[in-house]
């Protein structure tokens, strides 16, 4: 498998990603902002939006399991950021910035298996990093340092849960039903999905 040459069909399937994930993601950040609402009165705001953070990494999750190439995850995720702000996100240019930490994380574990693993366990392990990495971004820009460590801890513990779900079950689940849909033909995951299979 050439795991380095795009071509045309990659280019289109990135950006459909990322119009696509871009909409969810901007639908996550008001419902988040409800949540963050509600939980205030408690004390509990800095919640709000980590139950939706898997979401969040999906787009990279899904071009990297589906296209297989070096960079995918992380130009998937990016343009979805890209456009998430266009489309009105309140957050700003900022979160261009968050979409190309996100997308890091699923490029750098299987970048250390060489693109050649894409199981359950290490997009599970994809997820895990995601959820540090980011939070290490927002402990740095996002203010997170000034919130009190239990709640800090019970944040990151809910955004892996969420992760895991959304990217190492959810993502592999919904690229595996499209191959077999015959929607993906032609792609690495259709090409590789037997070899795939959980042992």
């Amino acid at each position: 498998m050439n795991t380095k040459n795009w071509k045309l069909k990659d280019v289109l399937l990135i950006a459909i990603c990322a119009v696509l994930f871009g909409v969810v993601y901007l639908g996550c950040t008001y419902v988040g902002g409800i949540l963050y609402g509600v939980l205030t009165p408690m004390g509990m705001a800095s919640l709000g939006y980590e139950p939706f953070y898997g979401i969040y990494f999906m787009a990279g999750a899904f071009g990297i399991y589906v296209m297989r190439k070096p960079g995918t995850g992380l130009i998937a995720e990016l343009l979805a950021a890209v456009l998430e702000c266009l489309y009105g996100n309140y957050f700003g240019p900022i979160i261009i910035l968050s979409g190309l930490v996100q997308g890091l994380g699923f490029e750098l574990i299987i970048a250390l298996k060489r693109y050649k693993k894409f199981d359950r366990m290490t997009m599970m392990q994809g997820a895990i990093i995601c959820s540090v990495l980011t939070m290490g971004y927002n402990l740095i820009i996002s203010g997170y340092s000034k919130i009190a460590l239990p709640v800090l801890a019970l944040m990151l513990v809910v955004r892996i849960i969420s992760a895991v779900i959304f990217d190492g079950i959810i993502t592999p689940l919904l690229a595996d039903g499209l191959v077999k849909a015959g929607v993906l033909k032609g792609y690495a995951v259709a090409q590789n999905q037997t070899a795939d299979l959980e042992d």
